[in-house]
Formats: structure tokens, sequence, C-alpha cells
């Protein structure tokens, strides 16, 4: 029997919460008369506000990083499914995502209403087979840098760039993908997908040159080839939950060589992740409990001014018995810079940072059905590669609505 949850977001490397903590809920009657033509809306509204602590906010032409000034943003993210079994399509759906978003400061988030998705998933076999196909941001397909693997956990920490300098497509610009996965019974997986690269530089300029996000070759922009090998198993009683993930990403778009400033195809990033629960504190959902995790990720120096980054974590799903949807993360990371990025800052005589090292601590309060309050800290050192600043101490507080 179809169920409105068969409409909920499929083949992702995060997970959606279920329509029961959605503001709308599942039964409303907008949820359920569109059902009736096998279709569906659900929408997602975030907003951040970021700040320094350590220091009086500069002048905004000095900014070099969020939160260094005041920082605002909000970015919407409504979405059309269409289940695809009224064209004879069973296990098939197409979704329809549009992203608009604007911050006060857009180097980090700059102004958009775009398409940000437009694919269709379909699943084979059981769903041991996913397809996906369309105009996609395979940043969310892949990888899995959310932390826990839920888009509600709200885990925050120094991101991880090294996937988006290679290329990888992500909101609110999706770029025209083909994602397949195939899935054994035992949790084991293989991943992989043929992407059309996102154009080196600033999200601004891509913006500008595909301001709807539907271009489908701009120019100057080659294919990627994305791979992802990987074992996940869901917790279940005496099962402990357990997410192990490695990938290649390999860009063979041009890129101006930072050691020779001509350009060099042959860009990529390898990552590595493992995730693991360590404890369960309920035996009736033994999803909740303690869990760590580590990552390692790796681009070339010559092309790439992040050239490393690690990341190790541990965080609670649920720490408290009563307060189910709750979060909390102690994220440590570290990122280093490309020596030739360095070497070019020196000889223009410019003061740099050598890496990039933080720690965060976060928590994520479900305030009621569909709304979630994340808060936390960030001691960073090193926040900018240029120019070098003092060490930063973070607030962040983000807001989360699911409709």
């Amino acid at each position: 029997m179809r169920t409105l949850e068969d409409l909920n977001l499929k083949g992702a490397a995060a997970d959606n919460p279920p329509f029961t903590d959605t503001v709308l809920g599942i039964a409303s009657p907008i949820r359920t008369g569109l059902f009736r033509h096998g279709l569906l809306f659900r929408m997602t509204v975030n907003g951040d506000y970021i700040q320094n602590t350590l220091a009086s906010p500069i002048a905004a032409a000095d900014q070099a990083y969020i939160g260094q000034r005041q920082y605002f943003d909000i970015y919407a993210n409504p979405v059309i499914t269409w289940d695809m079994r009224q064209l004879g399509l069973h296990k098939a759906q197409l979704n329809i995502n549009g992203q608009l978003q604007k911050s006060s400061w857009s180097p980090a988030l700059p102004a958009a209403a775009t398409i940000s998705n437009l694919y269709v998933y379909q699943g084979f076999a059981h769903d041991r087979v996913e397809l996906k196909y369309g105009y996609l941001t395979t940043d969310f397909q892949f990888i899995g840098l959310q932390v826990g693997g839920q888009v509600t956990s709200g885990a925050q920490g120094v991101y991880a760039v090294l996937p988006y300098e290679v290329g990888i497509s992500h909101s609110p610009l999706p770029a025209p993908a083909v994602t397949l996965k195939y899935r054994w019974t035992s949790g084991l997986y293989l991943k992989g997908a043929v992407q059309r690269a996102e154009q080196p530089g600033s999200g601004s300029i891509a913006l500008h040159r595909n301001p709807i996000g539907l271009r489908f070759d701009p120019s100057g922009d080659k294919l990627i080839l994305i791979g992802e090998a990987g074992y996940k198993r869901s917790a279940a009683k005496d099962e402990l939950q357990k997410w192990f993930r490695a990938g290649y990403i390999h860009n063979n778009t041009p890129y101006t060589s930072l050691h020779t400033g001509h350009p060099q195809s042959g860009n990529y990033c390898a990552y590595i992740l493992a995730d693991h629960q360590l404890l369960q504190s309920d035996e009736a959902r033994p999803w909740r409990g303690l869990f760590a995790g580590g990552s390692a990720m790796v681009v070339p120096a010559n092309l790439d001014a992040y050239r490393l980054y690690y990341e190790v974590r541990i965080y609670d799903a649920a720490p408290f018995e009563h307060r189910p949807g709750d979060f909390a993360s102690i994220v440590a990371s570290y990122t280093a810079f490309s020596q030739d990025t360095l070497h070019t800052l020196a000889a223009a005589g410019k003061s740099y940072s050598r890496a990039s090292d933080s720690i965060t601590g976060s928590y994520t309060a479900r305030m009621a059905r569909g709304s979630y309050l994340s808060m936390g800290l960030s001691y960073v050192n090193g926040p900018a590669i240029t120019p070098k600043t003092a060490a930063a101490l973070t607030f962040t507080a983000t807001t989360s609505f699911y409709f």
C-alpha cells in the first residue's frame, strides 16, 4: 500500500525527516489532497546568524571570513515530487526543487533564485538499484558530509571545501548528471556518477552565467566522474549503526595551475569517511546513542588552494531520553593550504595563515514538530588564508523549519 513516505527523499547521502515531523504534518488537507493526484509538496526554510565573539566587527571591505562581521542568511528549498506510477513507472519519482537564498555577505552565499534539482529517481530490484538522472546537486548524493547522516542534526563545524574546489555540483546550482547505485543486502554498496563539471571560480560568477540553474553546457566546463564504495548498516537491536565509505572525484576541466599559471587538467578529490555507533542508550530506539567518526580528503596542491582536510567527530543522537529529536556534537578539523598559494601570497607581500584548525561544540534542540534550533561555538585558528587574522571564537545560531 502506498503512503506519503513513498514520496520522501530517496537515494541521497542524508535523510530528510519523516512527514510526521514536519510543520504541516502527514495528514494535513493540502498533503492528502495533493497525494490523491500522486503529488507531494514539501519545503525547508533555514536561517543562520554567525559572529566572532573575540573581536569587534571590521569594515565591510576588509571582511575575509564568515562571522568577522555580523552575518545573516536565509534560504528556502521548496520541492514538488510526482509519483510517476501514473505513467506506468513503479518506484519512480520526478523531483523539482527550488532554491531561494540571500545573505549579508555574498561571497559566502550569493543571492539566488534557481532550480536546484530537476531529476527522475527510479528504484529497481526492491530498491537495491537506484538510478537518478537530470539536474542534480551531486554533493548531496555522495560523501555524507552531514554529521549523523541526518539533515536535522544541525551539527556545525568548519566546512570541508575540497570536493567543491574540484567542481562537484551543489546548491543553488545543479548540473546535468546521472548517478547509479547498487546495494547488497549485507550493507555493501557501489555508487557512481557522471556530472557536467561546475565552473572553476566563485559562485557569484557561476550564477551570473547560469542564473536559473538549467543551462546544460556552459562554455569551458568538462566532465566529472565520481565513484564511491561503502558499507552502511542501520542500528537495530544488538546491531550498532555503522557507515564506512571511500571515493574518488575526477574532473577533466582545465584549472589554472597555482605553480605555473597555465591551464592544467586532472583535478581530483580522494576521500575516506567512517562513522560508528559506540553505545546504544535505548533498546527500543536503537538509533539513540553515542557515535564517533572521522574524515580525510586530499586534492592536488598545485590546482587547489585548500589541499588537505582531516576531521574527527563525536556525537550523541538524542542524548536525553525525553527529547528524542535532539542532537549534540563535538567536531575537530584541520585544513592545510596549498604551498603554491602561500608562495604566491608571500611574493606579493601579503600576510597569510599556513593552515586552519578548529573545534566546534553544538547542540540542536527540536522545539516543536518540524522546528529545530541549533547553537554552537567554534574556536578557529587561521579562519582565512589571507590576510592572516587572529583566532576566532564564532557563535552560530541556526533555525530550521521543515514543512
